[in-house]
């Protein structure tokens, strides 16, 4: 089965779907940087580059996909500089294809988000309790106009233009259209509030983009709530986005779930980006649902941390169990790590004593763990055998 889409507004991008098992799919985004293998997974690169990476090592993890943070490069006066050097691709001297988030989640994460201390997923939630929403004043502004930010004791603006105009400058190959990312313990009627908004401000990123060779995904929204879900989906859905993305705060036993009623509205023939996920389990479920894309800070992050991952489980590599352990961190991996010879034991006496190099390789490995996933669950989508995705799963049970 091939279903090809081209972007009337963006010739330089076409999704194509190149087969199916159940709901899954495999596929390809054609972008100016290059092919985007679908099921695919965007590194968090907020900044523009890969924390603890340098150019070099970058080019050696070789990822497919990166996401860089439209709200942290603003705040941080870098875009124009980025602009004049050309963009993301030519101030880092990166040749993957990059997308760039629109700042919305930073409307929830610096605002509901530190109020109901509360992340992207959340565990032991019940949902939409509107008496926790509505104690604390919101530290995020929000109107039906845009929001304002204090950040280091600075006002920052976002709204629908100023975003597209940002994301514009970044030159990323794939944008998104801002919008509001609720929590979810906030209630019905806040989050339909809130839908009105987002919509409203997808139709202005729609008018406010203006530069070719870049895709704009809009963002389906709803909080925890069937309908709310379902509306936006045939909201964005029909609208005139090269992509979409599903957004938003909800809880870990409601993932499955929301997956569903995000996509219900949304065309089968264009891409879909489930924001902020990454979670091993989370991807499986996201796959079988028909998510194209994930994006997360999971293995990069964890990395730094000391959290190496292997089909074994997820290795916490400073706990003295590693001390004398000569094994590498996952049988048969070819990262930078692994494949000259540096054993557990090795990483834990790296990360004891603090030596950058510790955090370096560990994301290497985590990054080549990621790539080496996806390639695997692309490849049982297209044995067309249900036996096959299945082995798989179980083979990455532990992490689970």
């Amino acid at each position: 089965m091939i279903i090809t889409t081209k972007f009337t507004r963006n010739r330089l991008v076409f999704f194509k779907i190149k087969n199916k098992l159940g709901r899954a799919r495999t596929g390809v985004i054609n972008t100016a940087h290059g092919k985007i293998l679908t099921p695919g997974f965007a590194f968090v690169a907020t900044h523009g580059t890969i924390k603890s990476l340098d150019k070099k090592d970058h080019s050696l993890a070789s990822p497919e996909l990166t996401i860089s943070n439209t709200f942290h490069l603003f705040v941080s006066g870098k875009v124009k500089e980025i602009k004049k050097a050309g963009g993301l691709h030519k101030k880092f001297g990166l040749k993957n294809p990059i997308m760039t988030d629109s700042g919305g989640f930073q409307v929830f994460s610096l605002g509901w988000g530190k109020v109901h201390k509360i992340g992207k997923v959340a565990n032991n939630v019940q949902r939409g309790r509107s008496d926790v929403a509505g104690r604390t004043q919101n530290p995020v502004k929000i109107s039906k106009n845009g929001v304002v930010f204090v950040y280091d004791g600075k006002k920052y603006k976002l709204d629908p233009a100023i975003s597209i105009k940002i994301q514009e400058d970044l030159g990323a190959d794939i944008i998104f259209a801002f919008d509001e990312c609720t929590s979810p313990l906030h209630s019905y009627d806040y989050n339909k509030k809130s839908l009105k908004k987002t919509h409203s401000w997808a139709k202005k990123c729609l008018k406010a983009k203006k530069k070719n060779g870049q895709a704009l995904y809009g963002i389906a929204q709803g909080g925890v709530f069937e309908d709310l879900r379902k509306e936006s989906s045939a909201v964005i859905g029909a609208l005139s986005f090269d992509g979409f993305g599903i957004g938003g705060s909800f809880g870990e036993k409601q993932m499955e779930e929301v997956i569903g009623w995000s996509l219900s509205g949304l065309p089968e023939d264009k891409p879909r980006h489930l924001l902020g996920i990454g979670a091993i389990k989370d991807i499986f479920i996201g796959v079988e649902k028909g998510i194209d894309s994930f994006d997360c800070v999971i293995p990069t992050r964890e990395a730094r941390h000391g959290a190496l991952y292997s089909k074994e489980g997820r290795l916490d590599i400073q706990r003295g169990i590693f001390a004398k352990d000569k094994n590498a961190v996952e049988k048969g991996c070819r990262c930078q790590a692994c494949a000259t010879g540096v054993k557990r034991k090795d990483f834990r006496k790296m990360f004891s004593e603090n030596k950058p190099e510790a955090q370096r390789l560990a994301t290497l490995h985590n990054i080549y763990f990621y790539k080496t996933l996806f390639e695997k669950i692309r490849k049982a989508i297209d044995s067309g055998k249900s036996s096959n995705w299945e082995k798989l799963k179980k083979e990455y049970k532990k992490l689970f």
